[in-house]
């Protein structure tokens, strides 16, 4: 699993919207989870970090 900040920009930007809106959930649709395992990221039962969400938190602000 690579960090955030190297799987973050091949994340689709529908995927990318959920996240921003529902910062933090625990459940996470699986659309959402495919696209973060496809993209690098945690995947399976691994949840987000609070560091992942800090990070899409902060990406919030600034465009794709």
């Amino acid at each position: 699993m690579e960090p955030i900040e190297q799987w973050w920009t091949r994340v689709d930007i529908e995927e990318k919207q959920w996240l921003r809106e529902h910062s933090g959930a625990d459940d996470l649709p699986e659309s959402v989870q495919s696209a973060i395992a496809g993209a690098g990221g945690p995947s399976g039962d691994d949840p987000l970090s609070d560091e992942d969400w800090q990070f899409i938190r902060l990406q919030s602000e600034t465009p794709d």
